[in-house]
């Protein structure tokens, strides 16, 4: 038996309709369902979390597709940070009960994430704005990413680099991005091609599981001459892919949260220690974790040994790291609510 009931809606936000998948529980204690709000990578949808959702019974999981992407790939302009932070609010508005929503963003996600758990602070980072959500739990993203430098010197400062307003968008997306921008790119001649390139995938080479699977295939868009390409376009992964790196949201908000300690010992950061194509070291390598560990000391840092960059939320051993983060935050929250 299924621990949830799943329906899609969708809803107006600005230029069009977001569509929002919720996954209400079968069963829950009394007084008011624990909410919690999935925010997927900035390739991906909300059913990759679908593994995540099974560990969280008892929950409800909102989990909106970003626009430009997978059933709200139709939704346009504007991208960026604070553009996807707004439309997540208008799907939390409409699908959870007044009170606390926790946030949970994956990659991109997590950025989004932050952004909207430092909205609206305004200039006292310990306003009781933050009492709308808990979190944010951080899956390997939503903290500044380290970005490459000329010839392959990778020893940089994130929290500077991220101020660089400068930064080449290109070589960006080339750096950390470049086999998603290919695939991007691509067009396949059946969702069975599509699928077989991720099992040839370095990320994937344990096999494609149901979850993989279902959002791989959702994700797909058919083209008029019956071909396939992925939802996301080359276009909205770069215009998002600046945001992160030189937006003004982004940075704003993270010095909102973390520079508040009762709000940075709300975030849990876990990350894993393969990336993208399942190399070590993973997209935060352990000597930046160490870094942010000593910046930012009330934060709760979490690895995830033996993960790569994806399978963070497929596998066993990630997917049980990041529902015990998600429940100690929704503990933490019902204990709030007591006092």
């Amino acid at each position: 038996m299924s621990s949830h009931d799943y329906n899609r809606y969708r809803v107006s936000v600005t230029g069009g309709e977001l569509s929002v998948g919720v996954w209400e529980p079968v069963a829950y204690g009394p007084g008011r369902v624990p909410t919690v709000c999935v925010i997927h990578g900035i390739t991906s949808n909300h059913l990759f979390f679908a593994g995540l959702v099974a560990a969280l019974p008892g929950v409800r999981i909102i989990g909106p597709d970003l626009r430009g992407r997978a059933d709200s790939r139709l939704l346009g302009p504007p991208f960026g940070m604070k553009a996807h932070a707004e439309d997540v609010l208008t799907a939390i508005d409409t699908f959870a009960e007044p009170g606390p929503v926790t946030l949970v963003g994956h990659s991109m996600g997590g950025f989004v994430a932050m952004t909207l758990a430092g909205m609206g602070a305004g200039a006292d980072p310990d306003a009781e704005v933050a009492d709308r959500f808990r979190g944010p739990v951080l899956i390997d993203g939503g903290l500044p990413l380290p970005v490459p430098a000329p010839g392959g010197d990778e020893d940089s400062d994130s929290l500077d680099d991220l101020n660089d307003n400068d930064l080449d968008t290109d070589d960006l997306i080339a750096a950390v991005l470049g086999p998603a921008a290919d695939r991007l790119s691509m067009t396949f001649a059946s969702v069975e091609e599509y699928l077989a390139f991720f099992a040839a995938h370095p990320a994937f080479v344990d096999g494609l599981d149901t979850v993989a699977t279902e959002s791989f295939v959702y994700d797909l868009a058919a083209k008029d001459d019956h071909s396939f390409q992925p939802s996301t376009s080359v276009a909205v992964m770069q215009a998002d892919s600046a945001d992160m790196y030189t937006g003004g949201a982004f940075k704003n908000a993270l010095a909102q949260v973390m520079g508040s300690q009762r709000r940075q010992a709300e975030v849990t950061f876990l990350f894993a220690e393969r990336d993208l194509i399942a190399a070590e070291p993973g997209l935060y390598p352990p000597e930046l974790v160490a870094s942010y560990q000593q910046r930012w000391e009330a934060m709760t840092v979490v690895e995830a040994p033996g993960t790569n960059h994806f399978d963070i939320l497929l596998t066993e051993t990630g997917i049980d790291a990041c529902a015990e983060a998600v429940t100690a935050r929704l503990g933490a929250t019902d204990e709030r609510d007591l006092e």
